[in-house]
């Protein structure tokens, strides 16, 4: 018999892996059972973006490393822009 077992993939650690895959300041939550998860991402971007094309980027590059890394299928990534942040200007004097 080739019974090789389970491994089961602690939900903190799939929260880390959608984090980093998200970006620095990322908020993340992870909900689902079985095999599956849902993930919901809070982060500021930086202005002026195209904040549509980097939200899109974002749910790719969540939804990418999670399967990658855990194995869980990721049924959807939703993404909250909590705020556009413009980079401070340097002060020429």
């Amino acid at each position: 018999m080739n019974d090789r077992g389970t491994l089961e993939v602690h939900p903190s650690v799939v929260r880390k892996v959608a984090a980093r895959a998200a970006g620095p300041g990322a908020s993340v939550k992870v909900t689902g059972e079985d095999d599956y998860v849902d993930v919901a991402v809070r982060l500021a971007l930086p202005y002026p973006v195209r904040v549509r094309a980097a939200a899109s980027e974002v749910r790719r590059a969540v939804t990418e490393e999670v399967q990658r890394i855990t194995g869980y299928r990721v049924r959807g990534v939703d993404v909250t822009v909590s705020a556009l942040v413009s980079e401070p200007r340097s002060r020429v004097e």
